[in-house]
């Protein structure tokens, strides 16, 4: 009996020995791989647009915008930079969930320190599963997870191992889109007295959220643009509870029509679904007022070391005028 436990002890610690051997492998390769894959710009990343934040001089971002396309469809940075002079940038992704704007916060508030952290409101009801959030975390300490594909487009900057985020995003996050498509907005906003559940992955992750604002002594507000196709009063009810448990302000611009005027017939480029330039102008008008009403911010439009923004600005209209010549054509 003595015999046959100390063969299987040997079997088992040489098996362990193995397997142990493996996983350090196993890591040693991920590593290797993630280093070599890893972008060395921000230009190279995923969602090249929302992660210009890292071009951006540190600490020189007022407001930062979080959250999913209607964020980046209705907030024009250099429009709130050319009427007040404060500076924003755009964090929005396509069905961005709050795993990734946490992601997102994390890494933004390394080198900026905005005085608010506007999150748009929709991503607060869009499902994510524990694979997602796995995934998200696993892209951190291997990057060849989300980036495995680069391998097609590796030069010889790749296998130098030192990262400079040198892109510097022009519209600051926001994409421009000038083509009409009206909406029926015969039902929007219909009066309920209903709410709409909120998951407890999500209310989770918005505590997490908070928590980092916090920590970060940067103010969290929620909002919610414009929408007919995203937004009604069940959605409402329901961020108006929350904001009022976390003790957050909540502005739904969907209930302030007076503020800010939006035409349905002419201010949505997809029936509704999201706000095209004309729309987003009266959003960010009403957020520029909003926000220089708070006294808090530097008007930075005569420092000289925030002059690439006036240039920013100077290049985003010409572009703005050549597509509108374009579509007259």
């Amino acid at each position: 009996m003595k015999y046959f436990s100390e063969r299987f002890n040997k079997r088992f610690l040489k098996n362990a020995v193995k397997a142990v051997t493996f996983v350090l492998i196993l890591a040693v390769l991920l590593c290797g791989f993630s280093q070599i894959l890893m972008p060395k710009t921000n230009k190279d990343m995923r969602d090249k647009s929302a992660n210009g934040f890292l071009g951006e001089m540190p600490n020189s971002i007022d407001v930062l915008i979080v959250g999913d396309s209607e964020s980046y469809s209705s907030v024009i940075p250099l429009q709130m930079w050319h009427e007040h002079g404060i500076t924003s940038y755009v964090c929005g992704t396509p069905s961005q969930t709050l795993d990734y704007s946490f992601d997102f916060l994390q890494r933004a508030l390394e080198e900026q320190s905005p005085k608010f952290v506007v999150f748009e409101t929709n991503a607060i009801f869009r499902p994510f599963s524990v694979k997602s959030i796995i995934l998200t975390n696993a892209d951190k300490v291997f990057p060849i997870y989300r980036y495995h594909d680069r391998w097609k487009k590796l030069s010889l900057r790749d296998f130098s191992f030192n990262v400079n985020n040198d892109y510097v995003e022009n519209d600051k996050g926001y994409r421009i889109e000038i083509g009409v498509d009206a909406a029926d907005s015969k039902n929007y906003m219909k009066p309920s007295a209903e709410k709409n559940t909120v998951r407890k992955k999500n209310r989770f992750y918005l505590n997490k959220i908070e928590a980092l604002c916090n920590e970060k002594d940067t103010e969290l507000i929620f909002m919610s643009m414009p929408s007919t196709r995203n937004w009604n009063s069940q959605k409402h009810n329901a961020v108006e509870e929350i904001s009022k448990e976390m003790n957050i302000e909540f502005i739904d611009l969907n209930v302030m029509n007076k503020e800010v005027p939006i035409d349905w017939t002419k201010d949505t480029k997809d029936k509704g679904d999201h706000l095209n330039y004309s729309g987003a102008c009266k959003v960010t008008k009403y957020l520029g007022t909003f926000f220089a009403a708070k006294n808090v911010f530097e008007d930075h439009r005569q420092d000289e070391s925030y002059n690439d923004w006036n240039k920013a600005y100077d290049t985003f209209i010409t572009n703005y005028e050549k597509r509108m010549k374009a579509k007259r054509k």
